[in-house]
């Protein structure tokens, strides 16, 4: 049976019709919408772009109110969020090659291919110094360093010993939680637990009840760290990410503590096992250059590898960087 035709001469399914395609294109619409880029960025200006005139940057660390950026001339600049430079400190000779500040933003630990650590208060002339004989290439302050009159911290370097730094009566005392296994390459610091990497893997070292709590063998075939470094940073105080290669590996590290007073920790019974689990591990297309926490989500930024007879090359020239995400 033949349609019946509308008034105006036009097949009334036609109508029907055009809609339902309006439907759908509205539907392609909101579509579109829901799958804008949740990161906007921009190149930062005001000091920035004057300060790396005449030098080039090598690291950078966030804190809450402000960035601390190092430099290959041995300068640290610290800015606010827009770009403006709030203080600098001629820290080193050689190149910055790890930045840390503690939890209250008072302080910004630094270290150097000269072979020297500094901590520098932001708000006072305080300044503490320390010289080795090799470069350093890892510093992590302890979270309540600007609380605590331990003033701890833990550092290392091409030396291959991760040093742990705390102050007494009498100066400074220092303590090697380990060594052997190579450089330091990366260490990081949350609430007691004391993280770093070097060329086996990465380890974790509990401060409040003074022992190792875990090993995590790098992954193979990653390349040298000399061309590309581990990442390592705190999802929360109990989730560890490590960026190496083309990994992602996310550990959950449960420690039993027991606070006593002035917010110190008393070292738990030894019946209190810690619980170490690996509750994710995400394999990448990428060389992983950079991760950071973005609420319950990852950001990772990546270098595209070139491709030569259909297999991944590494390279040390300048890589062209690009900004992924990766959901937890």
């Amino acid at each position: 049976m033949a349609p019946v035709p509308a008034e105006d001469g036009v097949d009334g399914d036609d109508e029907r019709d055009e809609e339902e395609e309006d439907e759908v294109s509205d539907e392609e619409e909101e579509e579109e919408e829901e799958d804008e880029p949740r990161l906007k960025y921009q190149r930062m200006g005001c000091s920035v772009p004057t300060l790396l005139s005449g030098d080039a940057a090598s690291c950078i660390a966030v804190a809450e109110r402000m960035i601390a950026l190092g430099t290959h001339g041995g300068t640290v600049h610290i800015l606010d969020f827009l770009g403006n430079q709030v203080k600098e400190f001629a820290a080193h000779s050689a190149a910055v090659n790890g930045l840390s500040f503690d939890i209250e933003g008072e302080y910004i630990g630094s270290c150097s291919d000269d072979g020297s650590v500094v901590v520098n208060s932001l708000f006072s002339d305080e300044k503490r110094r320390f010289e080795y004989h090799r470069p350093m290439k890892a510093i992590t302050l302890d979270p309540e360093y600007a609380r605590k009159t331990s003033k701890r911290f833990v550092t290392g370097g091409l030396a291959g010993q991760l040093i742990f730094y705390t102050k007494k009566w009498f100066g400074y005392q220092d303590q090697v939680l380990h060594s052997g296994e190579g450089p330091i390459h990366a260490a990081t610091w949350r609430t007691s637990l004391i993280a770093w990497a070097n060329d086996e893997g990465v380890k974790v070292y509990d401060a409040a009840n003074n022992q190792h709590v875990m090993f995590i063998e790098k992954p193979r075939g990653s390349p040298h760290p000399d061309l590309l470094l581990p990442h390592l940073v705190w999802q929360d105080d109990t989730l560890l990410v490590i960026g190496w290669g083309t990994s992602v590996t996310i550990a959950s590290i449960r420690i039993h503590q027991d606070q006593g007073a002035n917010g110190t920790y008393k070292n738990a019974p030894l019946s209190n096992m810690n619980k170490v689990d690996i509750v994710a591990s995400l394999q990448t297309r990428y060389f992983i250059s950079g991760i950071a926490p973005f609420g319950d989500s990852l950001v990772v930024l990546a270098y595209i590898p070139g491709e030569e007879d259909g297999e991944k090359e590494f390279r040390s020239t300048i890589p062209s960087r690009q900004v992924y995400m990766k959901y937890s």
